[in-house]
């Protein structure tokens, strides 16, 4: 989970250790303890009467040797009931101070400002710390995300954007200059890219009939949306060699099977076709959202049509938190999986894969055989 990429997991420690003691922006919370921290996202299925399908926690992992995180540790949920207050038990010891409860709080709007992205990808968290003015605030090693990287992404998406809002626009500028023009067309894409307040673009906020007060988290699910459909784009061709590894009885299952009870193999095939199906229905409800922003933008830009467009904008939130988390789950799925693949080929053993096997069902949210029961028993009674 820690080594498999930055879409779900900070590993704060490892990061803080390659910035020097006197570099202006230092580490990017104020105590000591949640510097050697792990941050991580962790994604559940909502229940059915939920407004929305995906649940998303941040977890804090505090490592029991910090040098060696793998050896087991304390996870403490952020969203979880008293977290300030664990945190400053922890760092007081039961004696807290004044000093250190001030500390604990801009830790805590910190873990707030990263609490509210549905990844912990480094171009989403450049954007979130842009768009509430704390990216002067933070180390760019935090961000791990280089200039070229960003205008790779960043430029497609805004191209795109660029186009609907001169659409959207049309002859509305009043002027015909084209320099002029295109400076107007410019600082409209400025104020939806940055997504921090409406000034100067009320006329497209109106047009979009987007409610004022929530016109700056729709764009910025908007620009999360392209993001994540670039990162989906980028991931079909890995995906379609895991999906096969995984649709596979033969690959997906333990190469040596001696020794293990008739329970431990039904226990791996019912979490195997649970995990078939979680991984097929995250995949075609991705595939939905792109495919019905991309209807609603080419009906727009083509057909002068923008009622779907601006149904996709009333909904974007929804859409970036089944983007976001089904591309951060097969994004570090992928990585797992790949690795395994170069350390110990394409089938393997019973001990490697049920490591394998226990992370790839953890990131996409299937719950052991003994959970599950648990669960249905609780509520039965």
């Amino acid at each position: 989970m820690i080594e498999s990429g930055r879409a779900i997991a900070l590993d704060c420690y490892a990061i803080g250790k390659s910035i020097e003691a006197d570099e202006p922006i230092g580490k990017l919370f104020s105590t000591d303890i949640m510097n050697k921290s792990i941050l991580m996202k962790r994604y559940e299925p909502a229940l059915s009467t939920a407004r929305q399908d995906i649940l998303i926690n941040t977890v804090v992992y505090f490592p029991y040797d910090f040098d060696n995180p793998y050896d087991g540790g304390e996870s403490i949920d952020f969203n979880g009931f008293g977290f300030p207050g664990l945190l400053l038990d922890k760092i007081s010891l039961g004696s807290p101070t004044p000093e250190l409860t001030k500390l604990v709080d801009r830790d805590v709007e910190m873990l707030n400002l990263i609490d509210s992205m549905h990844s912990l990808d480094p171009f989403m968290f450049k954007s979130k710390a842009e768009q509430q003015d704390k990216d002067d605030e933070i180390h760019p090693a935090y961000f791990d995300i280089s200039e070229a990287e960003w205008d790779k992404i960043r430029l497609p998406i805004r191209d795109k954007i660029s186009k609907l809002v001169t659409k959207a626009l049309g002859g509305s500028t009043g002027t015909s200059d084209n320099l002029a023009r295109e400076q107007y067309v410019e600082r409209f894409l400025m104020k939806i890219w940055q997504a921090k307040d409406i000034e100067g673009i009320e006329p497209f906020v109106k047009a979009m009939q987007i409610e004022p007060e929530r016109a700056p988290d729709v764009f910025f699910a908007w620009k999360a949306v392209c993001y994540y459909q670039v990162r989906f784009t980028e991931l079909i061709e890995d995906l379609r060699t895991f999906f096969q590894w995984v649709g596979s009885n033969e690959l997906c299952f333990p190469l040596d099977t001696l020794g293990m009870s008739d329970d431990e193999k039904d226990n791996i095939l019912d979490r195997r076709e649970r995990l078939r199906k979680k991984i097929r229905e995250s995949h075609l409800k991705a595939n939905r959202v792109i495919n019905e922003y991309e209807n609603s933008y080419n009906q727009f830009i083509v057909e002068d049509k923008p009622q779907a467009f601006m149904a996709f904008l009333e909904n974007s939130a929804n859409s970036y938190l089944n983007l976001a988390a089904h591309v951060s789950s097969a994004t570090h799925s992928i990585n797992l999986w790949k690795w395994y693949m170069s350390q110990f080929g394409g089938q393997l053993r019973r001990a490697q894969f049920v490591e394998l096997f226990d992370g790839l069902t953890m990131l996409n949210g299937v719950k052991r055989t003994d959970e599950v029961s648990t669960t249905s028993e609780f509520l039965v009674s």
